[in-house]
């Protein structure tokens, strides 16, 4: 299991929502189509307007949790310096972890989370 997916439960996206934004980073670095990414993922085929509307739902989603963290950071409930550790731990290159050390990363970024908000 990757590590957007270890954490999808713990954020605003849903799965199909997730495997969608995949396929369109895809898309976007000319690695596929769109049509292949409608068809793709493992749920089932959809339409491209299905596909596109997921997309459009998903970043929407990323939209307000950055949105939600920064109100976070203004009303104080969520520290700066906390937001940066996080976002230098979960910024180093950690895709080519064993999956054992990437559960026990995944366990580390949910403490962080739970601690983060005061």
């Amino acid at each position: 299991m990757s590590l957007p997916e270890s954490l999808v439960d713990e954020s605003t996206l849903t799965r199909r929502q997730l495997e969608a934004l995949r396929s369109y980073m895809r898309v976007a670095l000319g690695e596929m189509r769109y049509r292949e990414a409608a068809a793709s993922g493992p749920s089932k085929k959809v339409t491209v307007g299905s596909y596109f509307r997921t997309v459009r739902q998903a970043k929407a989603n990323v939209r307000k949790s950055i949105a939600t963290l920064l109100i976070g950071l203004w009303l104080g409930i969520v520290k700066p310096e906390d937001v940066r550790r996080l976002l230098e731990t979960a910024g180093g290159n950690f895709v080519e972890l064993p999956d054992e050390e990437k559960e026990r990363f995944v366990a580390v970024l949910r403490v962080l989370l739970e601690r983060i908000v005061m």
